[in-house]
């Protein structure tokens, strides 16, 4: 375990109000698969806003979704889609993690403030008390987040969490608002090629130690 603060040595990005499409897993396995086969963006645009890939009624949800694959895919390396569109579901899951921990600099400080934090000292629970004293300290201690409005600080802080919860390293349980910390070993190709690609420190955050 490190000793001192993970995301102190990432690259810093600015707080976003990430309020919609936390995961969307099935949908960016979908965009990779077509990436990986050669489709062009138009092709790719028309297979989800027309022909409803993602079967989402709203186009305007169509066209959320489909804005936040393709900026997380084209920022990354052929390699990493091929890992989506080819992998196994652990690959995906873990791959479409990375993607997103790129970009989310609250999802990174949760990570290392409060699940790092409590297995350093064996505890493997987040309480609704602990999430709620982080997320609060957020709002206080940063103006991006401060000028918030309630709706939408609710709405980010409730999709960071799902992200955890759907990338499987945290699991809801009793009483309601609690989550256990699941460590689970990213596989095999995806260690390999971020610690080629000197991204280690991603592994951290994934709670893989």
């Amino acid at each position: 375990m490190l000793a001192f603060s993970i995301v102190s040595i990432m690259p810093e990005t600015a707080y976003t109000a990430r309020t919609n499409n936390a995961f969307v897993l099935i949908e960016t396995l979908r965009v990779a698969e077509l990436m990986y086969q050669g489709a062009t963006q138009e092709d790719i645009r028309q297979r989800v806003l027309v022909e409803d890939l993602f079967q989402l009624r709203s186009q305007a949800s169509r066209e959320r979704a489909l804005q936040t694959i393709l900026k997380r895919l084209q920022q990354v390396p052929e390699e990493y889609i091929q890992l989506i569109a080819t992998g196994n579901p652990d690959i995906h899951r873990f791959t479409i993690l990375f993607l997103i921990l790129r970009e989310h600099r609250l999802l990174r400080e949760l990570i290392d403030e409060v699940l790092l934090d409590k297995i350093k000292g064996f505890d493997y629970v987040v309480t609704a008390a602990d999430l709620r004293t982080f997320f609060e300290g957020k709002r206080d201690q940063n103006s991006t987040v401060g000028a918030w409005s309630n709706s939408t600080y609710k709405k980010a802080a409730s999709n960071t969490l799902l992200v955890l919860v759907n990338a499987g390293l945290l699991q809801p349980t009793f009483p309601r608002g609690n989550y256990q910390i699941r460590s689970v070993p990213v596989p095999s190709a995806l260690r390999q090629k971020l610690l080629a690609d000197g991204l280690g420190y991603y592994l951290t955050l994934m709670l893989d130690f």
